[in-house]
């Protein structure tokens, strides 16, 4: 397969064999100016649309940028960029740091200089998500006006006093979620997930923006290890889908009771009508 775009050759020497089952052929690459990530991105980058951003933040606070692969290429083969923090099978753990660098990288390759010029990156739809340990981290970018809605997966606010800085963890008071601004959407595992309550308890919590809460009863480690990510995927593409294509159609599914037929329980919702016009409280 021929890129249909010039100049990014090197590019797709490097990408992985492709994956997804969305419109486009997607895979996994790297790339030698933002050398601790894994970029997730369609083969054929289209002609008649952009790519908006989805940054991520792995569980456990992981380093590899591959862990939650069969999601991310998922999401990337249905016309997005993914960014994970950590290189493929990488060792070691995160900070919210190389969210931030990810952010300040997808700024730069859309200049004319980069090998990414010619690759139709949306950096004005930038969505920020992760699980456990990465949810916490995508909280920690609730400040950045370039991110405009937030995806908790299997987590919620922690304060593990000084056992955070031991752990290596982000640790934050609850209370902590009165000063989220923006629109949250939360997966979660129902109550065999680990972050079941902190995560409920952030959602009850959480004013003043649209948001919308569901579980689905698998326990904290999702299916995310299923082909495309299993449900969590397709949960996932749903929603950014919704909030940084514009597609309404996904609306029914989040709050006509698409998400239920899917085996999600518990859901809720509040404000969503305000989604896409959303600009602050």
């Amino acid at each position: 397969m021929k890129w249909p775009l010039a100049g990014l050759t090197s590019i797709h020497a490097t990408l992985t064999l492709a994956a997804g089952n969305g419109p486009y052929d997607a895979a996994h690459t790297t790339d030698p100016t933002l050398p601790n990530h894994t970029l997730y991105l369609p083969k054929d980058p289209p002609r008649n649309t952009t790519l908006p951003i989805l940054i991520w933040g792995n569980g456990a606070c992981s380093a590899n940028g591959t862990l939650f692969g069969n999601m991310l290429t998922n999401i990337a083969s249905y016309g997005f960029l993914a960014i994970a923090s950590g290189a493929p099978n990488g060792h070691g753990t995160t900070t919210v740091q190389l969210m931030k660098d990810a952010l300040d990288w997808v700024e730069k390759a859309t200049n004319k200089t980069s090998r990414y010029a010619n690759v139709p990156i949306d950096t004005s739809s930038i969505a920020v998500a992760g699980q456990s340990c990465g949810g916490l981290e995508a909280y920690q970018m609730r400040d950045d006006e370039r991110v405009k809605y937030l995806g908790i997966f299997n987590s919620g606010f922690l304060d593990l006093g000084f056992f955070g800085e031991l752990l290596g963890m982000p640790s934050e008071d609850p209370v902590t979620i009165k000063g989220v601004k923006k629109p949250v959407f939360y997966f979660l595992g129902g109550e065999r997930d680990i972050a079941y309550k902190n995560g409920m308890a952030d959602y009850a919590a959480l004013t003043g923006v649209p948001k919308w809460v569901g579980n689905y009863p698998v326990g904290h480690m999702g299916t995310y290890a299923e082909p495309e990510g299993g449900a969590f995927g397709v949960a996932a593409v749903n929603w950014l889908k919704w909030v940084l294509k514009g597609d309404t159609s996904q609306e029914e599914w989040f709050v006509g009771g698409g998400a239920q037929e899917a085996g999600w329980e518990e859901v809720d919702s509040e404000g969503l009508e305000d989604l896409l016009t959303f600009s602050g409280p």
